[in-house]
């Protein structure tokens, strides 16, 4: 029997219009609205110019195509390019200075959908492919809430039933076909993509979601943080045990034990993220997207707390370029997370002020 699906289709083009920004978890909760006018708290002088600094940057790197990346193993990466776009989107929605970035980054998305509904970059020179395809549909679910556009729909639509599709029995994601190989990242990133396609309007059955919070729970220590895998030794680690609590606030846990356990854990003295003096660590960017955001969902003293030493820590890290360095995965993905840190402020980007 068919789970029911739970669907709210065009419900937030008008409310884009009119400044809202998220609804809270899976089942409901109050709208978060974006300031009236004048920046938001904690965006300083400083920091708009950093982020307009930034976003003139990444505007430059785009290609004729609409991708991202001229050579490396994330070159014209799908999910370099969306979570490009979605920086570009977080700035003033596809209505701001960088609407036809955007459009070309639907473009060049769109391009690469494939009749299975796998989106993926032509050439493909990494093994987590998955990671692409769900940054990518988290991505076209923001921008269908604007542009109402079928093309995007039905994309949107066959990339959401791929997801649901690869779906282990373990309630995870993985990799390659070994049904014990579903971790922790790769799943955060999904529960992400069916989040943002269903605020679009899509239908995700319940029962998916269910049974991937049941894996993520299964996942954390006892220390609060969660694990790669569930056959993996109880390490936490703290970039994707923020992930891990974005998910599970997202799936409307935010009340929920292993939500107040994970946020004790990411709140803890961590190691420091530098592997060596000028060289961030591998996870770096990634980890301080996730934990920006389950500040913000955390509430106002974690949200103070965390954002003003963020801000600082990536504003001292900019390049004169305007850029954000990362050796293995590229600038154009390091600054694109990080102009996505910044603006979290704004709540211009629904997925990203979910509370």
């Amino acid at each position: 029997m068919n789970a029911p699906e739970y669907s709210r289709r065009d419900a937030l083009g008008a409310a884009l219009r009119g400044g809202l920004v998220a609804v809270r978890g899976w089942w409901g909760g109050q709208p978060v609205l974006a300031a009236p006018s004048g920046p938001p708290e904690h965006i300083t002088p400083q920091t708009q110019a950093a982020i307009e600094h930034g976003l003139k940057w990444l505007v430059s790197q785009q290609m004729k195509d609409g991708g991202f990346g001229r050579q490396g193993s994330y070159a014209r990466n799908v999910g370099v390019c969306a979570l490009a776009g979605t920086a570009f989107l977080a700035y003033r929605g596809m209505t701001g200075a960088y609407r036809r970035s955007i459009q070309e980054c639907m473009r060049y998305l769109l391009g690469r959908a494939q009749e299975n509904g796998f989106i993926v970059e032509a050439e493909v020179r990494t093994h987590a492919t998955l990671y692409g395809h769900g940054f990518a549909t988290m991505f076209l679910g923001q921008v269908f809430g604007e542009s109402f556009d079928p093309n995007v729909r039905a994309k949107l639509k066959a990339a959401t039933q791929l997801i649901l599709d690869l779906q282990n029995e373990q309630g995870g994601w993985c990799y390659t076909s070994d049904p014990k190989d579903a971790d922790v990242s790769i799943t955060t990133c999904q529960l992400l993509a069916l989040f943002s396609a269903r605020q679009a309007g899509i239908g995700v059955p319940r029962e998916a979601i269910e049974r991937s919070v049941e894996f993520l729970k299964q996942a954390q220590n006892e220390d609060g943080g969660f694990r790669y895998r569930l056959d993996d030794p109880p390490e936490s680690l703290f970039p994707r045990s923020a992930a891990a609590v974005v998910a599970l606030t997202c799936a409307g846990l935010q009340n929920d034990e292993v939500v107040k356990r994970g946020r004790d854990y990411l709140q803890q003295p961590h190691p420091p993220q530098e592997l060596s003096p000028g060289q961030l660590a591998e996870y770096h960017f990634y980890g301080r997207f996730y934990a920006t955001h389950a500040a913000w969902q955390a509430g106002k003293p974690e949200w103070d707390r965390w954002y003003s030493l963020v801000r600082d820590e990536l504003l001292a890290q900019q390049s004169t370029s305007g850029a954000w360095h990362d050796a293995n995965i590229g600038d154009e993905y390091a600054t694109a997370m990080a102009l996505l840190v910044l603006q979290f402020p704004y709540g211009n980007v629904p997925l990203l002020a979910m509370r």
